[in-house]
């Protein structure tokens, strides 16, 4: 193949670039999480409850530091396999890292779990550390499909010290707030404080202005001037 024509493959099989989005690297394959979900959760330990099953939502969003996304914070609404957290990133070690308050857990009782990616970016596995001894290990597993607008949630755990991990509960959820109000056909807005894919909106002095979630709705309330700079620098360089 000749030198030229092989650099055009690849090219094409590079993943395409984060433009201008304002987002640490580590959480460019996870940004798909940011906003709220629906979906149904089922348990894989009790059959009669497979079927039935729950409707469960999840809120996902930015943590800011110095007006710089750091990582992701969540909320579970009438899930039975978390309540809230936080996912950062440890770049020394290259883990991620989720504080969680699990369902059912008393106010500020607190697990942690650690882990990595997947070669393809879609799975994220999570280990509980701190296991009491003689309690079965945990694991908490987030796969993304294939367009990331539906992801699953898995809670697995293994009694075995070299036994397999098994599913005991799984979520199912799809993405709300796909289709922006206001926006043209064919343009998706991008978040004013991120640059992300936008599914809300903040209204300041009358205007209203593109938002991918809660914590950026929060950092563009703190700093609203320094928004209003950009919004109207991007207007300026927009074609």
């Amino acid at each position: 193949m000749r030198p030229l024509l092989a650099l055009a493959f690849v090219l094409l099989a590079a993943p395409a670039p984060a433009d201008d989005r304002e987002i640490p690297a580590a959480f460019v394959p996870l940004e798909y999480l940011v906003g709220t979900w629906k979906g149904q959760g089922v348990t894989l330990e009790d059959p009669s409850q497979r079927v039935r099953g729950w409707t469960e939502t999840h809120a996902w969003a930015w943590t800011f530091a110095d007006g710089k996304p750091t990582g992701l914070s969540f909320t579970m609404d009438k899930s039975k396999t978390l309540k809230s957290g936080r996912l950062s990133y440890d770049d020394a070690r290259k883990v991620y890292v989720l504080e969680v308050q699990p369902a059912g857990a008393k106010e500020g009782e607190e697990v942690t779990y650690e882990g990595t990616l997947d070669r393809t970016g879609k799975l994220l596995t999570l280990d509980r550390k701190g296991v009491p001894a003689g309690k079965p290990s945990e694991r908490i597993t987030i796969r993304a499909n294939a367009n990331s607008v539906r992801y699953t949630l898995n809670a697995e755990r293994r009694s075995a010290a070299a036994g397999p991990f098994r599913k005991t509960l799984e979520t199912g959820l799809t993405k709300q707030g796909e289709v922006f109000a206001g926006a043209g056909e064919g343009e998706k807005p991008r978040c004013v404080v991120t640059g992300g894919a936008a599914t809300q909106s903040v209204t300041y002095q009358g205007r209203s202005f593109p938002i991918c979630c809660s914590g950026c709705r929060d950092e563009f309330l703190e700093s609203p001037e320094k928004y209003l700079k950009k919004a109207a620098a991007a207007s300026a360089t927009k074609p």
